[in-house]
């Protein structure tokens, strides 16, 4: 491999991905549209796999860290906005009220403890938290996957142990296919 030109190709990748980043720390999925909260998710998902397997070169870190450093808030700010919808428009609280982005946005973030979160936004990452401890059993396998290892980073041992038992009774194992 020409090191150079990995170093070269990997400074390139980061500049195109901070010019898709817009001015409010959302990512777009076109130049100059609108940012979008699932793209954002996505791609700073993308960047905890690659953190998680220490897959950075040196010296990269800093670039980001310019990036996760706006974007994390700009998804803490979104699931408080979620979480002030409930109130706002008085939703039963004691129900189910996480789906997909929540459950996507409690995995995202079970990467990066060490960004804090506002404290505004605090009450609705626990609120979130607890709904996918409690009513993990409604999600599919996808999701109830990425619940149990957001869980499991965050300190829950009990719900990823259950959520774990459960799928392997339900899984359907074949000799020939695994």
């Amino acid at each position: 491999f020409d090191m150079v030109k990995m170093s070269n190709e990997l400074n390139s990748s980061y500049e195109k991905l901070k010019q898709m980043q817009s001015s409010n720390s959302g990512f777009v999925w076109f130049n100059g549209g609108p940012d979008d909260r699932y793209m954002t998710q996505y791609i700073i998902t993308g960047i905890g796999h690659l953190k998680k397997l220490k897959a950075f070169a040196k010296g990269q870190d800093d670039k980001l860290k310019a990036i996760l450093s706006t974007a994390i808030p700009y998804l803490d700010n979104k699931i408080k906005e979620d979480y002030d919808n409930l109130v706002k428009y008085k939703v039963k609280l004691n129900q189910q009220n996480i789906g997909y982005t929540q459950i996507q946005y409690l995995y995202m973030r079970s990467f990066f403890p060490e960004y804090k979160m506002a404290a505004a936004s605090q009450t609705a990452y626990t609120y979130y938290y607890k709904q996918a401890q409690q009513y993990w059993v409604g999600q599919s396998k996808y999701m109830q996957g990425m619940m149990a290892l957001a869980l499991y980073r965050t300190g829950d041992v009990k719900t990823p142990a259950a959520i774990l038992k459960s799928l392997k009774e339900t899984s359907i194992t074949n000799e020939e296919l695994g």
